[in-house]
């Protein structure tokens, strides 16, 4: 199997089902849209976006552990089992990036970013823990996340490939159980949330579902800064003056299925992707949508045409081409422009600053 072979394999496989639509099909102005509060923005998200992305993660790093597992018991020539693993990976990666987009609850509380997903990985500090030879994930605690994590297994299964048997292939096993866990914790805690049925006559849950719903926001613009700073438009500008830029995923070539990946789960909660009238509590009212029902229509009207130009802006992104990925930056910050502008003030949302930020 070919590397350029898996990789569109890869691709039909693991993005199919989470394609972008060409344009954002918004609700007729004639159709009657309920008043949506907090509570039904802040149910729909956990139980239609997060709980079945966290689930998805799951399916993702058990299908990596399970990779890993074969290609490390299998004949040291068996080079399919290697582009399975890594297949399994870019899977697993990609999975994650769509849940991180807009890091919320349990994720914040979790560190899951930084525990699984921390950039850039050490690979001098992956070479030591390897040596160490942690036994277990207790003992793999005591690893620095710099050299944990889905990058640390980018770098070790594209990079520094271990060989079957070898005390590297049983650390990226290792690194893969750890994914794992930190997704069935994930998996765990946005069930929890899905599954409560908050009182509508509770004014504390009220309060609640605003305050969380106010976190959510300020998160979602912290992803759009994350796309646009240190995923596109940083790597652009720092790179050294003839050499390649060092976009996340670069390793695995899988950088520009990354930013849609972001993008993805930064639209999803964004724009509604059908016409069909969400009803409270019960389905994904997405920031579209919730305008619509409080009657912000132009509002709604503008922030949808925004987020199609980033839709083709990121589709037309290419990591070798610097005017794509110029454009598709200058997009994005378009329409964090227009969420700090117009749309938190409509919703009555302050915006503040968050670890995304760029500098």
């Amino acid at each position: 199997m070919t590397m350029q072979w898996a990789r569109r394999r890869f691709l039909g496989a693991g993005l199919a089902s989470m394609a972008l639509p060409a344009l954002s099909q918004q609700i007729p102005a004639n159709v009657a849209l309920p008043f949506y509060g907090p509570p039904d923005f802040m149910q729909g998200a956990w139980r239609r976006w997060y709980v079945p992305r966290a689930q998805e993660f799951v399916q993702r790093a058990q299908g990596l552990v399970a990779a890993l597992s074969t290609a490390c018991a299998a004949p040291a020539a068996d080079t399919a089992a290697l582009q399975a693993a890594r297949m399994a990976w870019g899977e697993a990666a990609l999975a994650f990036g769509r849940l991180s987009a807009v890091s919320v609850g349990p994720q914040l509380q979790r560190r899951s970013t930084r525990q699984i997903d921390f950039a850039p990985t050490r690979p001098e500090l992956i070479r030591r823990a390897i040596a160490t030879a942690p036994a277990d994930l207790a003992a793999l605690e005591r690893v620095g996340t710099p050299a944990r994590g889905l990058p640390a297994l980018e770098w070790l299964l594209w990079s520094q490939p271990p060989a079957p048997g070898t005390p590297g292939c049983r650390f990226a096993t290792l690194l893969a159980e750890n994914v794992l866990a930190e997704a069935r914790a994930l998996e765990q805690a946005f069930g929890a949330l899905g599954a409560a049925t908050p009182d509508p006559d509770d004014e504390a849950a009220d309060q609640a579902a605003a305050v969380a719903m106010a976190e959510l926001v300020n998160q979602w613009v912290g992803g759009v800064e994350r796309l646009r700073w240190p995923f596109m438009d940083k790597p652009l500008r720092s790179a050294p003056k003839g050499k390649p830029p060092a976009y996340p995923r670069a390793t695995s070539g899988l950088s520009a299925q990354a930013w849609a990946a972001q993008w993805q789960g930064l639209r999803a909660l964004a724009v509604a992707a059908d016409n069909a009238v969400p009803q409270p509590g019960k389905d994904l009212v997405t920031l579209e949508t919730y305008m619509r029902g409080r009657g912000l229509n132009p509002l709604a009207d503008r922030w949808a045409a925004t987020v199609r130009r980033v839709d083709d802006a990121i589709a037309a992104a290419r990591p070798d081409a610097p005017a794509s990925v110029q454009a598709a930056t200058k997009a994005v910050a378009g329409l964090k422009q227009l969420a700090e502008a117009e749309l938190a003030p409509a919703l009555d949302i302050r915006i503040g600053f968050s670890d995304a930020d760029g500098d």
